[in-house]
C-alpha cells in the first residue's frame, strides 16, 4: 500500500475514534453527537468556499435529492450512535456499528443485487460476525464492569441499527458524490442533518442540549473540526491508493477505539474485547480485499 495513503489512512483512524470517544466521555452523548452535527455545516461550508474562491469550482447541487436522502440516514444514525453510547460501552457500541456495516452492504448486495460474495467473502462475514459475539459475550457477562453502561444489552441494539443506516449511506454517498462533487454534495447533506438536529433537539431535548453545549462546547467544535478532517484525510488517500485497501486500512479505528474504551474508560476485558476487535478487524481486511 502507497505509504502517504497509508500515514492518511492511519490518522484518519485516529481522528475517528477520538471523537467518537469524546462523545462517549460526555456527560449526555446524545445531545453532544447532535451538537457536533450543527456545528459541522461551519466546517464544510468553509471547504465548499475555498474550493471556489482557490480554485474558481463553484458548488454542484446536482445530486440534491440524494444529499437530502442521505442527510435523513445520517440524522438517523448519529441519534442511534448517541443513545448507544448514553446506555452501553464505546468498546462495544463502535466497533459492532463500524464492523457490521460492511456485512450489511453484503447481505444488502446478495438479496437487492444478486451479488453473491465469493468464498473469502463468506468467510470474512463469519469472522466479523464472530468478533461481534465475543463483544457481546464479554458485554453482557460483566454487565456491572463496563464503564457507564446503564443498559448494555440496549446498547447493542442501537449499535445494530447504526450499522444498517452506515451501510445505506455510503450507497447513496457514492452515488451523490459521484454526481456533483465530493465538497458540494457533503456540505448540502451537513445541512440537512443539521435541519433535522435541530427539530429533533427543539421537540426532545431542548434543555439537556443546553446543559451539555454549555458544559462541552470547545470539546463539540473540536469534534467537529476532527471529524471534517478525517473524512477530508480518507478522501485524498483514496486518490493515491485503491479504495478497497484505504477501507480495509481504515479499520483500524476499531482496535483504537477498543483502546480507548477499555483502557480510559474501564471497559469490560481489555485482552478479550482486543480479540473481539482483532477478529472483526481481520474479517473486514479479507472482505474489503478478497470478498
Amino acid at each position: 500500500m502507497n505509504p502517504v495513503a497509508l500515514l492518511l489512512v492511519c490518522i484518519s483512524a485516529a481522528l475517528h475514534a477520538l471523537w467518537n470517544y469524546w462523545a462517549k466521555r460526555a456527560g449526555d452523548s446524545l445531545s453532544f453527537l447532535w451538537g457536533f452535527s450543527l456545528v459541522m455545516p461551519l466546517f464544510a461550508g468553509a471547504a465548499v468556499l475555498g474550493e471556489w474562491l482557490i480554485f474558481s469550482r463553484p458548488p454542484n447541487f446536482a445530486t440534491w435529492k440524494l444529499a437530502i436522502l442521505g442527510g435523513i440516514i445520517q440524522a438517523v444514525y448519529i441519534s442511534c450512535m448517541g443513545t448507544g453510547y448514553n446506555r452501553g460501552d464505546l468498546s462495544v457500541v463502535y466497533p459492532v456499528s463500524r464492523g457490521l456495516a460492511p456485512v450489511v452492504i453484503a447481505v444488502l448486495a446478495w438479496f437487492l443485487l444478486h451479488e453473491l460474495p465469493s468464498a473469502a467473502g463468506f468467510v470474512a462475514i463469519i469472522v466479523i460476525l464472530l468478533g461481534t459475539l465475543i463483544l457481546a459475550y464479554d458485554l453482557l457477562r460483566r454487565p456491572a464492569n463496563t464503564g457507564t453502561a446503564t443498559r448494555p444489552a440496549s446498547s447493542v441494539k442501537f449499535a445494530l441499527f447504526a450499522s444498517v443506516t452506515i451501510a445505506l449511506y455510503h450507497i447513496v454517498d457514492k452515488a451523490g458524490a459521484q454526481g456533483s462533487s465530493v465538497l458540494s454534495y457533503q456540505f448540502l447533506m451537513e445541512v440537512v442533518i443539521a435541519i433535522i438536529i435541530a427539530a429533533l433537539i427543539i421537540a426532545k431535548r431542548r434543555d439537556a442540549f443546553r446543559a451539555e453545549f454549555r458544559q462541552h462546547a470547545r470539546l463539540i467544535f473540536g469534534a467537529s473540526l476532527l471529524g471534517y478532517i478525517s473524512y477530508a484525510l480518507v478522501i485524498t488517500a483514496m486518490m493515491l491508493e485503491s479504495v478497497a485497501y484505504v477501507a480495509a486500512a481504515r479499520n483500524i479505528s476499531i482496535l483504537i477505539g477498543i483502546g480507548l474504551g477499555a483502557t480510559r474508560l474501564r471497559e469490560g476485558t481489555l485482552s478479550v474485547r482486543l480479540l473481539a476487535g482483532a477478529f472483526i478487524v481481520a474479517g473486514l481486511f479479507a472482505l474489503a480485499i478478497g470478498g
